[in-house]
């Protein structure tokens, strides 16, 4: 009886009650907003930069420098996140981009003093992920997790695309300085709603303090030793391959369907749409189904992927991509179970790395993509690059599953209160 009570409590989460949480929406309100500032400051300094050289690869390059820095410092920023508190890692983070953006703002600083701060600007980012996602477990617990997590998604994705809006809009009616202060008062504040809103919360004793390298390290061995996380990342990993490369590719795609910028935008809405579909659809099943449909999901996000070369027609090929963005919704429950099944003590160094991991796959997908491209026609290449990569994500499934034993057990706790 005490079990089946326990379902039906889990059962009633909604969305409404998650937002009731003041932490979350705090935590909510500042990801939003650190996103915005992210993007805003991405588009401004290329402006900035163009402006000062006059050449579109040095403005390019502003926004391949903030991606690399990720991956270099995510893991390794991970482990600051869980030797310290983690409140204050995020509280630090925000205001360091604020400085760095103030300066970029009123400083006339040289081309590589703009670069330098720029990479210091992005290393502060993972940290602050890494913080957020290891505390969001202890503010949500059990299904309520998975609700703010999709909630927390669709957030990013928004401010995702707002960032780049607001950051045109704001350089069409200002110049490049205002943007970037207007930018550092996001970060301000985003502190300011962490540090006045969410509790501190005391940081496990470790029986050993070691170097930050040797953490990074020991969380990287913890996550590969640990049969529930690394093939749960696995599945994330997959499903990265398969849709990452229709994004990039949507415009060469639209115009070899006979269609145009408009066609082209709407396939590259197309795979998150389908996103946010999947999401409300797999909440709606008990949670300890989810896990189990990993391996159907990631088929089921690349499958559609494979006709891509064989359709002709814009608008049958977006229903394709729709459907394949419903399977894509697996990083959902993925990422829900990660999170809850690393071990606290490694539960930020874990996330950071997860997130490295996603970011590298979606930039080698992209460069696979590129190389089949360039192996067939201009008229054929994408298409036939988007449906190798999706046949290889289909592929690497079994290996998947062998990378948790024979049969991945059901991550105990997961969506269960108490965790």
């Amino acid at each position: 009886m005490r079990q089946n009570a326990g379902v039906t409590d889990e059962e009633r989460v909604t969305y409404s009650s998650v937002l009731h949480n003041r932490e979350f929406v705090a935590i909510l309100l500042s990801q939003t907003l650190s996103i915005l500032g992210d993007q805003v400051t991405r588009i401004a300094l290329a402006a900035l930069v163009y402006a000062k050289t006059g050449s579109a690869f040095a403005a390019s390059a502003t926004f391949a420098v903030s991606y690399l820095t990720y991956l270099v410092s995510g893991p390794f920023l991970g482990a600051v996140s869980d030797r310290y508190d983690r409140r204050t890692v995020m509280v630090i983070s925000d205001v360091g981009r604020a400085l760095a953006v103030g300066v970029l703002a009123v400083a006339d600083l040289p081309l590589v003093g703009v670069f330098v701060l720029l990479v210091g600007l992005s290393a502060l980012a993972p940290a602050f992920d890494s913080a957020r996602g290891a505390t969001l477990p202890d503010i949500l617990p059990g299904e309520r997790y998975a609700r703010g997590s999709a909630l927390a998604n669709v957030f990013f994705q928004s401010a995702q695309i707002g960032g780049f809006v607001v950051g045109g809009a704001l350089l069409a009616i200002a110049d490049t300085r205002t943007a970037l202060l207007l930018d550092a008062g996001t970060f301000l504040i985003s502190a300011g709603a962490v540090l006045g809103v969410l509790s501190r919360r005391t940081r496990p004793e470790e029986s050993e303090r070691t170097s930050l390298v040797r953490e990074t390290a020991a969380g990287v061995r913890a996550v590969a030793h640990h049969l529930e996380l690394r093939q749960l990342l696995a599945y994330a990993l997959l499903g990265a391959l398969a849709v990452s490369a229709p994004e990039g590719l949507a415009l060469p795609i639209a115009r070899q369907a006979g269609g145009g910028t408009l066609e082209g935008g709407l396939l590259t809405a197309s795979l998150p749409a389908g996103f946010v579909l999947g999401s409300l659809v797999l909440l709606r099943l008990p949670t300890d189904r989810r896990v189990d449909l990993l391996p159907g999901l990631v088929v089921a996000s690349a499958a559609p992927l494979l006709a891509t070369p064989f359709v002709s027609d814009v608008w049958l090929l977006l229903a394709l991509w729709v459907v394949s963005g419903l399977g894509s919704a697996l990083q959902l429950i993925a990422s829900a179970a990660y999170v809850q099944a690393a071990p606290e003590g490694i539960r930020a160094r874990a996330y950071g790395l997860a997130s490295t991991a996603l970011i590298a796959s979606q930039g080698v997908a992209l460069v696979l993509a590129g190389a089949a491209t360039s192996l067939f026609d201009n008229r054929h290449g994408p298409s036939i690059a988007i449906a190798i990569l999706a046949g290889l994500a289909i592929a690497l499934v079994p290996l998947a599953e062998r990378l948790g034993g024979a049969r991945m057990r059901r991550p105990q706790g997961i969506g269960l209160p108490g965790r």
